[in-house]
């Protein structure tokens, strides 16, 4: 069974249709990339699966749970914009824990997270620095991470 299956989604902006019929299966620790021409909707599918943009039909199940009816935050799913929106006063480490500390999620646990998270993106030895320190592909990692 899949742990992503998007099914028949469609959805439409003011009588202009976005994609129609949109179907996919990702399995669990699998990476998929989306392919497309700007405007094409792919960044509107991925907004569709967060929950930022709602669907006008189809169906978004998450491990065999339709999620469409969630609101984002109880979806459990990250989205990394493309402008990163990394805050500009807080260290790599802050911006990873922001989440986690919004989720009251306990200071243990959060520290033990983050770390598994910047060693995961490879940041650990820049978890003191802040964004205008770090290069392009570091923020982006960094954003990476705190989702």
């Amino acid at each position: 069974m899949s742990f992503v299956d998007v099914q028949h989604l469609q959805k439409h902006y003011a009588g202009t249709t976005v994609f129609s019929d949109i179907n996919c299966q990702i399995h669990k620790g699998e990476f998929v990339t989306l392919l497309g021409p700007s405007g094409c909707g792919k960044s509107t599918l991925l907004r569709c699966i967060a929950g930022l943009t709602p669907v006008d039909a189809g169906k978004i199940l998450l491990d065999g749970q339709d999620i469409v009816p969630l609101s984002p935050q109880k979806r459990g799913i990250g989205m990394v914009f493309q402008s990163y929106a990394l805050f500009p006063n807080m260290t790599v480490e802050q911006n990873v824990a922001f989440g986690l500390r919004m989720q009251k999620v306990n200071a243990d646990d959060s520290h033990k997270r983050v770390s598994e998270a910047l060693q995961l993106v490879e940041l650990k030895d820049f978890a003191s620095r802040y964004p205008h320190q770090l290069s392009g592909v570091q923020c982006q990692r960094d954003a990476l991470a705190r989702s």
